[in-house]
């Protein structure tokens, strides 16, 4: 995987850290390597502003997660778990429409890990905001049940 998930007994402070230093470490890198985006905007900040890579994406999900003035830590922390997920999984996205139990399984693990309760992956994992191939296609109970029986 490119961008590391959460692990079962990891600090989420530290994860978040980490986190951010492989992304960094990934904008560093293209800016030396490449003559596109990163010639634009060397400035990270400015970088991850006006421009559509994924660990930009990560970077400004930790930041809008780290925000004092956001209320909905919960929400922020669902939407970094699924954009560091889409990222890992995104070229499996491009070639399956089939089920992949092992995707779902790393999601569910990963949301779980970050914090978030049973109930609000259960409720995530029917919805149309997970990707096709990790979606459950159950009713919130049923769904509710496989996740319970997957958390490791």
């Amino acid at each position: 995987m490119k961008y590391p998930f959460i692990k079962k007994d990891q600090d989420l402070n530290k994860y978040l850290f980490d986190l951010k230093e492989t992304c960094i470490f990934e904008h560093e890198e293209n800016w030396y390597k490449e003559k596109s985006h990163t010639k634009l905007y060397p400035n990270i900040e400015e970088a991850k502003g006006r421009v559509s890579k994924p660990y930009y994406w990560i970077l400004n999900a930790i930041d809008n997660y780290e925000d004092d003035s956001n209320e909905n830590k919960g929400a922020a922390l669902l939407e970094l778990g699924q954009l560091v997920f889409k990222t890992n999984y995104y070229s499996y996205k491009l070639t399956s429409n089939s089920d992949n139990v092992e995707a779902k399984k790393v999601l569910i693990n990963s949301l779980i890990n970050l914090g978030i309760s049973v109930d609000v992956v259960s409720q995530h994992m029917i919805s149309m905001d997970t990707p096709k191939y990790a979606r459950l296609d159950l009713n919130i109970k049923k769904s509710k049940e496989l996740i319970l029986s997957w958390i490791e």
